[in-house]
């Protein structure tokens, strides 16, 4: 071996170590209830991944309707890598949820998943509780809004009164249903924002909207809520995924309600971007950088 090739060697351990964690599969109890009467199971599984140190940030991966992906496998990869600790929920698991027509009827029925993910954290002793925030794709990128806006579960507990996530990180979550008129405007008080800083991914030809421009329309329509969107030219729904052929299909939810054919399908570079775009916003609201 070379001098060349022991100075190699020596920064692939030295950094190899810096950035080892440990990863475990976990169970998170749900807290509250749905809103549409079904039935919430009593705790989803997730994976948990900790990087090296004390007092992380932490960041809580919600999929999409398709269930746990390479989305939050390229996402949990860089967020770890970078020193947050990461839960990645599983929550068609629990309920048994085989295909896309088996989702709970509602997103607002999830919201027991996600605030059992974020009191998980809360009270785990490696966690900072002030620095936790949340992924969502799709299905999650819904939720991810939806508690930007304070959005507890149905019954939710008294130990939840005042939580609240750091941040919020939503990719394509069907911008119509957060105008004004849109149809989340029917179950979710959009009046006070928790006022913690919102980032929105979405592509210009994401079938779920009406319009290339109804995600940065969300600016005006919430001028309380600290919010950025980055818009993607030419990408689909799902462009972070790792699916290089389209996948279509018919969602209810598309066209704020009206139904339509959704087109997935990733695309590199702005999967790229949104890595970036990603970090540089949490490790600003999560590590002060």
């Amino acid at each position: 071996m070379n001098f060349s090739q022991l100075f190699s060697t020596l920064l692939f351990l030295i950094f190899g170590l810096a950035h080892s964690a440990c990863i475990a599969d976990v169970k998170v109890k749900t807290v509250g209830l749905g809103y549409s009467g079904g039935l919430t199971p009593a705790e989803v599984p997730a994976k948990l991944t900790l990087p090296d140190g004390e007092k992380l940030p932490a960041v809580v991966i919600v999929h999409g309707s398709a269930g746990p992906d390479s989305r939050g496998t390229f996402h949990s990869e860089y967020l770890v890598s970078n020193g947050f600790a990461v839960l990645e929920l599983d929550m068609w698991a629990a309920r048994g949820v085989m295909g896309f027509n088996q989702r709970p009827r509602t997103t607002l029925d999830t919201l027991p998943d996600i605030w059992g993910a974020w009191l998980f954290l809360s009270e785990h002793p490696k966690i900072n509780k002030d620095k936790i925030a949340i992924i969502g794709f799709s299905w999650g990128g819904v939720n991810a809004v939806t508690t930007a806006f304070g959005k507890k579960p149905k019954d939710s507990p008294q130990t939840l009164a005042e939580a609240k996530f750091a941040a919020h990180v939503a990719f394509y979550p069907v911008c119509d249903i957060w105008l004004k008129n849109g149809i989340a405007s029917r179950v979710v008080d959009q009046s006070n924002p928790t006022g913690a800083p919102v980032q929105i991914h979405n592509g210009t030809k994401d079938d779920y909207d009406t319009s290339p421009d109804v995600c940065e329309r969300l600016k005006i329509a919430h001028p309380k809520m600290p919010l950025e969107v980055f818009m993607y030219e030419g990408a689909s729904h799902g462009f972070d995924s790792a699916n290089s052929q389209p996948i279509q299909f018919f969602d209810p939810v598309a066209k704020n309600g009206k139904g339509g054919q959704v087109v997935l399908v990733g695309q590199d570079r702005a999967k790229n971007q949104s890595k970036a775009s990603v970090l540089l916003f949490l490790k600003k609201h999560l590590q002060g950088n």
